[in-house]
């Protein structure tokens, strides 16, 4: 009698594949691996491997075109990330292959880095990126040479838009932004929902681009501000955006590079942000008094906040200097400390919450230097009112 051997394969389902190589979305090396197993393996596998993109220069994206000579059938299906930092070279060749980045067309996040070594703002056109707004969600542009006007037209085009970076340093003299005429931009039926996060680094002011955040007809409902204080002129703009998104506001950090040469700057207006969670002070040089301003506004109505962080500025000063020295820099700073020190102690006697002060110092700096800071709130240090932690990250 003839026997006949069968061989059975190992199989899997499908969607038990799926689980298991959804495990391994961050590990690209497994993922190749899993890609030479089977071809059924691949497309799961190239879900997770092309999820994000990055195209830093020409070389990035000459790559890309010879792996996938055929954009149709690329994997930036699978993309939802995606970084260009050469727009220019992405510009032209989408100009010269018609469509080719529309490819790129389940894209959520997009980051926009211009080079101004490589390209001159006359060179560059966003009008290439309208074509993510079907999906786009995060965008994060950083440019010293795009005008704001393109970057305003692109905003005004994407409507799921919820999320918002800008790092600008670009002047705004051709689109009239440095004064009170009416900006040169595109308002579209639908505009940007604008729930999420928006972070601004203004180098040349936030004027122009908070007066046009300001004049949009919808509300602005961003529950995280991030704002960079640069021009004593921009505290009434980070004043402006606090109030007008006080309804969702749940965290808030002002970060400031100047030193505020005005006795007694402006506040900011947290009175209505019933909603605030977390509010950090990231001050290079700002004065204590003003976040002691600050911190005044806030009253037991604003019961969800629990986590205030102030970063306490490197002060050369007290770098490598020995304690008699560190005590005396201590005691010519005092008098502002005291105040903190005063209103610290409030919020931990009437909500317990306990703020964290970190400083800021030297990579190798003796301990002793960020201890130092204990002697400048001899309250809350000595009752354990704040946790004092001390960051060796200043270079």
């Amino acid at each position: 009698m003839a026997y006949t051997i069968t061989t059975v394969h190992p199989y899997l389902p499908p969607e038990t594949l799926d689980y298991i190589v959804d495990f391994l979305y961050d590990k690209r090396g497994a993922l190749r691996q899993c890609c030479l197993v089977s071809k059924s393996w691949v497309p799961r596998t190239r879900k997770h491997l092309f999820a994000n993109i990055k195209f830093h220069s020409t070389a990035d994206l000459e790559s890309w075109k010879k792996a996938f000579p055929d954009h149709s059938s690329s994997p930036a299906y699978h993309t939802h990330t995606l970084l260009v930092g050469c727009p220019e070279v992405i510009t032209n060749a989408d100009a010269e292959e018609g469509g080719w980045v529309r490819s790129f067309s389940r894209v959520v996040r997009l980051g926009v880095h211009s080079n101004p070594a490589a390209v001159s703002s006359r060179e560059v056109s966003l009008t290439l990126f309208h074509t993510f707004s079907p999906a786009l969600k995060y965008l994060h542009i950083l440019s010293n040479t795009l005008p704001s006007s393109q970057i305003f037209n692109l905003i005004s085009t994407l409507p799921l838009l919820e999320n918002l970076t800008l790092g600008i340093n670009g002047a705004d003299v051709d689109d009239g932004l440095n004064s009170n005429a009416p900006l040169t931009v595109v308002q579209p039926s639908t505009l940007p929902v604008f729930t999420g996060t928006l972070d601004l680094v203004l180098f040349k002011g936030m004027g122009p681009t908070t007066r046009w955040l300001l004049s949009l007809p919808n509300d602005l409902h961003f529950w995280k501000l991030a704002l960079s204080w640069l021009h004593e002129q921009d505290l009434q703009w980070i004043n402006a955006l606090v109030v007008r998104c006080s309804d969702t506001l749940e965290s808030l950090t002002v970060t400031s590079y100047l030193h505020c040469t005005d006795p007694n700057p402006a506040s900011i207006n947290l009175s209505k942000a019933m909603k605030l969670e977390r509010a950090v002070f990231l001050p290079t040089s700002m004065s204590v008094k003003w976040i002691t301003m600050v911190l005044q506004i806030i009253t037991p109505k604003h019961q969800d906040l629990q986590h205030i962080l102030i970063h306490s500025p490197y002060n050369p000063a007290l770098a490598g200097a020995s304690v008699n020295v560190r005590q005396t820099v201590g005691e010519l700073v005092c008098g502002q400390w005291s105040e903190l020190d005063h209103i610290l102690v409030q919020f931990w006697e009437s909500r317990l919450i306990r703020p964290m002060i970190l400083y800021i110092g030297l990579r190798g700096e003796k301990k002793e230097t960020g201890e130092c800071l204990g002697c400048l709130l001899p309250k809350i240090t000595k009752r354990g009112v704040v946790d004092l932690v001390q960051w060796r990250g200043h270079q």
